[in-house]
């Protein structure tokens, strides 16, 4: 006589279940490594921020590429930064490197190319804490200092 088959203990059921769930999951939603969390196109805008005495007031927007570098947690990148202030525009073309040290991505700038070209103006380095995939927030340190917002995608328009 044939004996009907048995059914899979409860237990072993339910992990092969929470193993085909765990898989679909990680299919659905693939792991970023940690140069993609920073690499890609960005737009930053700063806060306002003043200019010595008598209501001089600046902003900052523009937007970077960020590329990686040939050492791990390292980084190659350009940006255009435009300031605008109470008294007149200028931009600044500039190249950087970023160094990654865990949630922290500092950045250092050299000037490639200002407009107008006779603009008294300084690199700007950043100072960033990585939120998340699409956002970096922390500060301009340049000639002046300012709290940053660093947003995925294209430069912000007015």
């Amino acid at each position: 006589m044939k004996m009907p088959a048995r059914s899979p203990p409860l237990t072993a059921l339910a992990a092969a279940i929470a193993l085909f769930a765990t898989s679909l999951t990680a299919v659905a939603q693939p792991q970023r490594d940690a140069a993609t969390a920073v690499t890609g196109a960005w737009r930053f805008e700063t806060a306002p921020y003043d200019i010595g005495a008598g209501g001089k007031t600046c902003q900052m927007t523009g937007s970077m590429t960020i590329v990686r570098g040939t050492r791990a947690n390292a980084f190659a990148c350009t940006f255009i930064a435009t300031e605008s202030c109470n008294w007149g525009q200028w931009s600044a073309e500039q190249r950087c490197t970023a160094t990654r040290t865990g949630d922290k991505l500092e950045i250092e700038s050299q000037i490639v190319r200002l407009t107008p070209p006779n603009t008294s103006y300084a690199p700007d380095n950043w100072s960033l804490t990585i939120r998340s995939s699409d956002l970096m927030v922390g500060q301009l340190r340049s000639a002046d200092i300012a709290n940053v917002q660093f947003r995925r995608g294209p430069a912000f328009t007015s």
